[in-house]
């Protein structure tokens, strides 16, 4: 072989070589290899993971720790339950940073954030960027400031963000707004409302409880909130305020015992709700489902039970005339309203379909126990394959511009298994047995398809 051979033999082992050289990424413990989180992030490269020891860690390094834009793993040994950010309730102090375009390559992971306190995001703040966060705990955390919607993201606070926040437990957290998380788009409030929001944001199989504050509050953002309980929080349960419109539905959620209603829809947002509980909350207005003048919800294969309303709409209210409500395949149920419309109340103006769906055992002090429903010029009423107890006619207003659409409705016994015990199955001799919401299975909501006919009930358990 000649010389010029032998280098272009060389040349191509080396290539091989270099091409199948595995780049090791590095694992930084802390407080082992560094003494705190902060000097383990700034030690780490991209894919580099940053080890976290069991512990409570405090003070400079430990709080107000910035992710710098890496992509990299920040992760806890054993897990939320045995490593704690500790901010001390000491002002201007939160967990977590990510202020530098973050991506979901930036991973926070298992890691507990008590007593933070900041003017947005007492615990974790995002800004322009879009870390995951998984399997946290954020706990007795609080934002303080005014700013927009007002004090907002006690728990986590993400602006401009697509973030992914998974297997979290947020609880515990006061704000005015968002007291759990708030999510917040892009969009300035003066920007043109056609322009549509520029962010997807995920809240997937998370915790949002006892929360002083609205659980979830979303702004000119696209969320997509799946697997989620939404309970106990003191306000609403999760609020789409402004320019929200979602392209995902809220699915397979338990949204319960929240003291200001279970979820809100207002100011030219659109709501889908799939699969889910709504269930034990109180408000002045809709208790389930309130959705206002310029607002727009769908709902389909809901259980919708047990909520109460010291004025009008127990299970849902509707006061939309510059949007629509469609209501399929649920159950609404053991509603109260203490003035009219204990299952559905219904405002003149709204287009509003309701379809195959259970309206029965709901209770109303004054007037319309089941549903008030009431049409005007300017809304369509389609009323169609639905068991509803009472007559139609006791429950439709019709003005004199009718555009209603009222059909192969039936005002039988949905035969419940245990309505009085919160069992709200329906036996397999029902008349509603192919109409209303499906079976819960282990507090989720799944479908069963039997043949070219689909199979619904609805099972849900009052918690004693």
């Amino acid at each position: 072989m000649n010389k010029i051979g032998r280098y272009a033999h060389l040349t191509i082992i080396l290539s091989l070589l270099c091409v199948n050289t595995p780049i090791f990424a590095l694992i930084i413990d802390v407080p082992a290899d560094r003494p705190t989180i902060q000097s383990g992030i700034d030690a780490a490269k991209d894919g580099d993971t940053v080890l976290v020891a069991d512990g409570i860690y405090r003070g400079e390094g430990n709080v107000n720790i910035d992710f710098k834009g890496k992509e990299i793993t920040v992760k806890s040994q054993n897990g939320a339950e045995s490593t704690t950010v500790d901010c001390e309730r000491k002002p201007d102090t939160r967990g977590f940073i990510f202020q530098n375009n973050e991506t979901n390559d930036s991973v926070l992971d298992g890691i507990t954030i008590i007593n933070g306190i900041y003017e947005m995001g007492g615990g974790i703040f995002c800004d322009n960027a879009s870390p995951t966060i998984k399997n946290c705990v954020v706990d007795r955390n609080q934002a303080t400031a005014n700013k927009y919607y007002g004090e907002g993201g006690g728990g986590i606070y993400c602006l401009d963000s697509a973030a992914v926040i998974s297997g979290c437990t947020i609880r515990n957290n006061i704000a005015r707004h968002g007291a759990g998380v708030l999510f917040e788009g892009c969009l300035s409030k003066d920007d043109d409302l056609a322009e549509e929001p520029c962010h997807d944001i995920s809240l997937i199989n998370c915790v949002i409880s006892h929360n002083m504050g609205s659980g979830i509050f979303c702004t000119r953002t696209r969320p997509d909130i799946r697997d989620c309980t939404v309970s106990h929080n003191k306000g609403i349960g999760i609020v789409y305020a402004y320019l929200v419109w979602a392209t995902k539905p809220i699915f397979n959620c338990v949204i319960e015992h929240n003291s200001a209603g279970g979820v809100s829809i207002t100011e030219y947002c659109t709501m889908f709700i799939e699969k889910s509980i709504i269930r034990g909350n109180t408000a002045r207005r809709g208790a389930g489902i309130y959705c206002g003048i310029t607002g727009s919800v769908d709902v389909s294969y809901c259980v919708i039970a047990e909520n109460v309303a010291t004025y009008t709409g127990g299970g849902i209210e509707v006061r939309s005339t510059k949007g629509s409500a469609i209501i399929e395949f649920c159950t609404i149920t053991q509603n109260r309203a203490h003035v009219k419309g204990g299952g559905i109340y219904v405002s003149p103006g709204t287009s509003f379909l309701l379809s195959n769906s259970i309206i029965w055992g709901n209770d109303a002090d004054i007037s319309h126990s089941e549903a008030f429903i009431s049409q005007y010029i300017f809304g369509q009423i389609t009323i169609k394959g639905n068991n509803i107890n009472g007559k139609i006619e006791d429950i439709v207003r019709i003005s004199e511009w009718d555009r209603t659409l009222i059909e192969g409705n039936i005002h039988e016994d949905p035969l419940f298994i245990d309505a009085a015990g919160g069992n709200y199955r329906v036996k397999p001799n029902s008349p509603a047995y192919a109409i209303g919401a499906h079976s819960i299975l282990d507090g989720l909501v799944s479908v069963t398809p039997v043949g070219n006919k689909v199979v619904m009930w609805a099972g849900l358990k009052r918690k004693q």
